[in-house]
């Protein structure tokens, strides 16, 4: 067994291509993660949309388990 590699999870594998995230969710936290690296890595921003991006991830970061977030996300444990 595996483990998840966005929330370490436990994953069982299966016969074929080893399986690298235990759900949809995971899956897509990374897909998402690396086209918004892509896309900034391109962006021409002002100073002042440089700030305001930078806010947005700041505020992104305080969502990821402080355990005062609102959004309920099911339990692997």
């Amino acid at each position: 067994m595996d483990n998840c590699q966005i929330c370490g999870s436990k994953i069982e594998q299966g016969k074929y291509k080893p399986k690298l995230y235990c759900s949809d969710e995971c899956r897509n936290y990374i897909k998402y993660k690396n086209a918004l690296e892509k896309i900034l890595l391109v962006l021409k921003l002002t100073k002042e949309a440089k700030k305001i991006i930078r806010g947005d991830m700041f505020r992104l970061s305080n969502s990821v388990g402080n355990g005062t977030n609102t959004i309920k996300v099911k339990d692997n444990d």
